[in-house]
């Protein structure tokens, strides 16, 4: 798995800012200099979250420094701890919300319960500290992937807020915030159906070891353990793909189910066939888009659009950019703003 450079380069130069030695802290994790701020490159997640951890462990500090004040090194496993002896996912995010209200001021925390949907939101204390908005970034991911562990189902996603304007590498955001994204809003958070809340946790002291053992690189990949409808569908839907994706009748027969259970289950984990057919189109178009070689008409047509206009617009819609404005973006990633 990768991630975009330009994390490792915001990164990097955090480390610089804090005045650590990043050079050193490339090395350490395998990474060459020329990786950071070159455009269009990828890093491997496993090497960048050993950067990150590392960072982390150096400034004692899981909010890198973001944050006016400290959240203490220990602060997500011990959440962690206290949220896998709670009965349901709705009692362990609130469990989670008031330790860290005790252990640090660098942002405040809320559930919201609104008709069939469920929000976390977060704010930042001092916004101002957090330029690039990694640790606005981080605490989603974080969130997000605790939360889908928790309860070994995929955390379906239907908006995601951002307290700050689309940034330029918002492509990066389709794999690692899946929905619809929502910019300049008076919080960072995200939305999903509130069904999700009466989960039942499904993790024990065993397994959060070794989850916390592999973090910071879960927060940079999406969760992998799922036993959802929506998850059997979603690699249905990948698999059927280059043949054309089938009608929803043909998809509930192959998954030994009626079309209206498969409606109802999909419903009952906050999503749809239309949602999660947009899904894996985009996914495959996102992934298409980053070969140069591939033509636009071409990735069209590989994710079932005959019309490049309804494809460029329903791209739009998927990452917040048209096809050619993303393309550009890959090929002409800014250099990061340190200073």
């Amino acid at each position: 798995m990768t991630a975009s450079n330009i994390y490792l380069s915001e990164f990097y130069h955090l480390a610089e800012d804090k005045g650590l030695d990043a050079l050193d802290m490339l090395r350490k994790a395998g990474i060459d200099r020329h990786m950071v701020d070159t455009p269009g490159k990828r890093v491997e997640t496993d090497k960048l979250a050993f950067f990150v951890q590392n960072l982390m462990h150096c400034l004692e500090d899981e909010a890198m420094g973001l944050a006016e004040h400290r959240i203490p090194i220990g602060a997500f496993f011990m959440m962690g701890k206290m949220a896998i002896s709670e009965p349901t996912l709705g009692k362990a995010l609130l469990t989670g919300i008031r330790l860290y209200s005790m252990m640090t001021n660098a942002f405040r925390m809320e559930l919201q319960e609104q008709g069939n949907y469920a929000r976390l939101i977060f704010r930042l204390n001092t916004p101002d500290l957090d330029k690039n908005h990694l640790l606005a970034e981080i605490n989603l991911m974080a969130w997000h992937r605790l939360s889908a562990w928790l309860i070994s189902e995929n955390l379906q996603l239907h908006e995601i807020y951002f307290d700050y304007p689309s940034p330029r590498h918002v492509g990066e955001y389709a794999y690692l915030f899946p929905g619809q994204h929502k910019f300049c809003a008076d919080y960072h958070g995200f939305c999903f159906h509130r069904n999700f809340l009466d989960r039942e946790i499904s993790q024990t002291s065993g397994s959060l070891k070794r989850f916390i053992k592999r973090c910071p690189e879960v927060l940079f990949i999406q969760p992998q353990t799922d036993f959802s409808i929506s998850y059997e569908l979603k690699k249905l839907l990948k698999k059927k793909l280059p043949d054309g994706i089938p009608v929803i009748e043909e998809a509930a027969d192959t998954l030994h189910m009626t079309k209206r259970t498969l409606i109802r289950k999909l419903r009952d984990e906050g999503t749809s066939y239309q949602q999660l057919k947009d899904l894996v189109r985009r996914d495959k178009a996102v992934k298409m888009m980053t070969s140069r070689a591939t033509s636009l008409s071409s990735v069209a047509e590989a994710v079932g659009f005959s019309d490049p206009a309804v494809f460029s617009r329903a791209f739009k819609g998927w990452t917040g950019v048209c096809p050619r404005e993303y393309r550009q973006n890959l090929e002409d990633v800014p250099a990061v703003n340190h200073g």
